[in-house]
């Protein structure tokens, strides 16, 4: 990944002072949402003179991924502590260790708390939802077309369960779509394939333009293969504790909790 061009930061600046989103502007000069997120932070108020400067001044510092910058921190403070996105999210947008991520956090050199996390004590509760990871068979995302990565063409979908946290196996099942990141919730009650899968039946029938399926490894997924038969549409297995894999899923879902 090269670095931002003079000429980048001087569209970027002329982008926000027309009040595109980060999203718009990263489109624009195509780059990752994430490096311009970080490069508008570097200055404040932002100035293309000024970043470029900056950029220069810190060359020496390029690839070493490890230390804790500036814009590296307002980064993360502002996309966990905010935005609630999970570290490993994060991690995976910045090219970062998680566990890099994890000792910054241990050590305080964060503005965050554990309790900050989008994440604190869920993972502990799936662990005892009844639910078996057991579940290895299926299309992995390896295989999966690296044109749904771009988010170029509809059809795309990643698709959820969360378990209520009031009554025991009542879950929502979440499905986003990856160009358009809308995101459908549908109640059933029992987190397993056969109350999933004909809600998947139901709802992927009424979407012509459907053109893949990506699910973790959970059993409600299990009957994948009816799935693929009745709809003709591929389903993909992210890896396990892979959630940024499914990132607009996962994001979106917090905004539920």
């Amino acid at each position: 990944m090269t670095s931002l061009s003079s000429q980048e930061r001087t569209v970027i600046q002329t982008l926000l002072a027309l009040n595109y989103s980060v999203r718009a502007i990263a489109r624009f000069i195509n780059r990752s949402p994430a490096t311009v997120s970080v490069e508008i932070h570097q200055v404040t108020p932002y100035k293309a003179d000024t970043a470029h400067e900056l950029a220069l001044s810190n060359r020496h510092l390029r690839g070493r991924h490890h230390t804790l910058t500036p814009a590296i921190a307002v980064f993360l403070n502002h996309h966990i502590g905010i935005l609630k996105w999970s570290p490993e999210t994060a991690a995976h947008v910045l090219g970062l260790p998680f566990k890099t991520i994890c000792n910054w956090l241990n050590k305080g050199l964060l503005k965050l708390n554990l309790s900050d996390l989008p994440d604190k004590g869920i993972r502990k509760k799936r662990q005892s939802d009844g639910r078996r990871q057991v579940f290895v068979h299926g299309r992995s995302i390896e295989t999966r077309p690296k044109s749904v990565q771009t988010r170029k063409i509809f059809g795309h979908f990643e698709v959820d369960t969360m378990q209520s946290g009031k009554k025991r196996g009542d879950v929502l099942v979440t499905i986003t779509e990856r160009l358009s990141r809308q995101h459908i919730i549908r109640h059933v009650s029992g987190r397993n394939s056969q109350a999933v899968t004909p809600i998947l039946l139901r709802f992927f029938q009424g979407i012509k333009r459907a053109k893949s399926i990506t699910v973790d490894r959970g059993r409600e997924f299990a009957k994948y293969d009816e799935i693929e038969e009745v709809l003709g549409i591929p389903v993909y297995f992210a890896h396990p504790y892979s959630p940024e894999e499914r990132g607009s899923n996962e994001i979106l879902n917090r905004y539920v909790r």
